[in-house]
């Protein structure tokens, strides 16, 4: 096949490519997943954090589909035995294209983030009022380290921009450090991580810190000494926000330590982790349509080990909460956190 028919010469992939994009974006799709199979392959569409399968293709427009993706996400083509990455816009949405190769070929995952999206208040997130009142605080402090956990898909990135967004138009200075730049928000000045060039966590957060902030936003936690910038910083009289993987708040704390931080410095500096998940909603027909957060306000020095299938565990409690009050099922519960015992 052609490099021409490859790029902008293939009419059957542009197309193909333009409705899948049209769709995810028209269902509100966070991710579309292209998924070799052997005999073609499936694009499937991630929507209110599940995946639902959609078109099929044979196996040849399946293959220029994915070389259309890569070559929009500027990734080369002819590498196809490793993972490749790359981004690029769609209308008002920006793209994030990553690849991966499957025994049956390539797999590409493709997330979608509005460029013009608005950011939810604290209030629409889903907060217990007593959490959400203590959460206020802790945004409002003119320091420490706050830290939102939960798995890739949870809503750690917008509800600290929502947090955020309650220090705009403070005369301070706010600033983020992203990889990739997630919501773009005016009145944040938001650094995008360039590993390639040297800019990363770590350099950044080094040169930013010269800059004179108020408020930090390190999009992720990764390595020791992003971690020991974050806290120092926090105890040096700035506000850090920050996300980290975690399942919940003790793990996040133990995530710290496994870094390579000394006990003192993470009880010190971190104010409290908040750790969260999203839970389809249901409306008022009956069925699931958008998602609702449950959240665990801890302080470090407060945790204990739970199984998330513990029922005393606080986001357990928390999302049983939005059952009692019509938001949500028991079984969408169990979904998420699996049966409790």
């Amino acid at each position: 096949m052609s490099a021409g028919m490859l790029g902008t010469e293939d009419p059957p992939a542009i197309r193909a490519c333009e409705a899948l994009i049209a769709e995810a974006i028209e269902r509100g799709a966070s991710d579309i997943h292209l998924e070799p199979r052997r005999d073609g392959g499936l694009a499937r569409l991630r929507i209110d954090g599940l995946l639902q399968d959609g078109r099929s293709f044979e196996s040849v427009l399946f293959e220029r589909v994915v070389m259309r993706m890569k070559l929009l996400g500027g990734i080369d083509i002819a590498e196809r035995r490793k993972p490749q990455d790359g981004r690029f816009n769609a209308g008002a949405f920006d793209v994030r294209v990553a690849t991966m190769p499957l025994l049956e070929g390539e797999r590409v995952t493709a997330r979608l983030q509005a460029n013009d999206a608005r950011l939810p208040s604290l209030d629409a997130l889903g907060f217990e009022p007593t959490v959400l009142a203590r959460f206020r605080f802790l945004i409002r402090s003119p320091q420490g380290l706050l830290i939102a956990c939960g798995p890739t898909g949870s809503g750690k990135t917008t509800t600290m921009y929502a947090a955020l967004a309650e220090r705009l138009g403070n005369n301070e200075s706010l600033c983020s450090i992203e990889d990739p730049v997630e919501i773009r928000t005016p009145g944040i000045n938001q650094v995008q991580v360039h590993e390639k060039a040297g800019l990363t966590f770590e350099s950044a957060m080094r040169g930013l810190l010269r800059h004179d902030p108020d408020v930090v936003f390190i999009g992720e936690i990764r390595d020791r000494g992003t971690a020991e910038l974050a806290a120092s910083a926090a105890l040096c009289g700035r506000l850090v926000v920050s996300t980290l993987h975690a399942a919940d708040a003790w793990t996040a704390r133990m995530r710290m330590l496994d870094l390579g931080l000394p006990e003192r410095l993470v009880d010190g500096a971190v104010t409290a982790f908040v750790s969260q998940r999203l839970l389809r909603r249901i409306d008022l027909d009956g069925v699931y349509g958008g998602r609702i957060g449950a959240f665990e306000l801890a302080e470090p020095h407060a945790l204990t080990p739970r199984s998330l299938a513990d029922p005393s565990h606080p986001l357990r409690i928390d999302a049983e909460r939005h059952v009692r009050e019509g938001r949500t099922s028991t079984d969408e519960i169990e979904r998420v956190f699996g049966p409790s015992h």
